[in-house]
């Protein structure tokens, strides 16, 4: 049980983060507020508290939004994003928790090697892979498709390492249980790895979806048609447009910044849980 003495430590804590929050969430306010108004009122309302303050609902009131609705490619953008989010995601699940697996569980020659070696990888600069995955990609033919966009980025050598550690605490009667129901491998990962580790998927889900959502150089090396642009890309288009706005440009920014403020809202427990669990694995 806590004191009171406690309890008022506790309430003062609380009150002071409520408070760094707020004030960390200034320029969030900002961007909202002001992206429902005209270049005009958000020039006006610079140096003042109005800032922070959205304009009255009225007639105009969402035209920022339904001007970027209507005259850019923008949704189609978000959509694009969308789709390759949630085929990274369930790819990398599946290939980067069954090489986790096989480093935690299935011995075989150098295992430790192969390990250090995934964790080196993390040291080499991004633009030496992403380079080397152009040329690689160029020389396929598959510049300009879904394929060559994904299948060079769904291994990630932190992702094998979060799964791998993970595992590693995962009981091996369980398995020993499996086999006697005639459960293989293949199928012992799926039914029941995966369902016994849903904090560490979570955090994988999480973590590829905020990659995939802003990311730019490699969506931009690899297309070239606008029917396949990522968010990112299609941001840089409108917001370097000279004829856009600065109310136009504030609803463009918060469009795609609403997704990762609601995915991240929703699985912080996870994250937090998955980072935290496999930093107390140890092997």
């Amino acid at each position: 049980m806590l004191t009171k003495k406690q309890k008022r430590i506790n309430w003062v804590l609380v009150i002071i983060l409520l408070a760094l929050s707020i004030f960390f969430l200034f320029p969030v306010i900002w961007m909202l507020a002001n992206s429902f108004k005209p270049d005009a009122a958000i020039t006006a309302d610079m140096n003042s508290i109005a800032a922070f303050i959205p304009p009255m609902p009225g007639g105009n009131f969402f035209e920022n939004y339904i001007s970027i609705i209507k005259d850019t490619s923008f949704l189609r953008y978000m959509g694009n994003t969308l789709f390759y989010a949630a085929v990274m995601i369930v790819l990398g699940i599946v290939v980067n928790g069954l090489a986790g697996y096989a480093l935690a569980k299935i011995p075989f020659p150098f295992s430790d090697k192969w390990l250090l070696l995934i964790l080196m990888l993390q040291i080499v600069p991004t633009e030496t892979v992403i380079t080397i995955h152009f040329l690689i990609i160029a020389k396929a033919g598959l510049l300009n498709t879904v394929l060559g966009y994904v299948l060079p980025m769904i291994v990630n050598p932190f992702n094998i390492y979060l799964f791998r550690q993970v595992f590693v605490s995962l009981p091996d009667d369980v398995y020993e249980a499996a086999q006697l129901d005639f459960c293989g491998p293949v199928k012992y990962f799926f039914t029941m790895v995966l369902p016994m580790s849903k904090t560490v998927v979570a955090t994988v889900g999480v973590f590829t979806f905020l990659n995939v959502w802003n990311d730019y150089l490699w969506p931009a090396l690899v297309f070239t048609s606008g029917d396949l642009l990522t968010a990112q890309i299609g941001l840089n288009a409108i917001t370097s447009n000279e004829n856009t706005t600065m109310g136009q440009t504030l609803a463009v920014i918060t469009m795609i910044t609403i997704p990762v403020i609601i995915i991240y809202s929703l699985f912080s427990k996870q994250i937090v849980e998955g980072v935290t669990s496999t930093g107390s694995k140890e092997g």
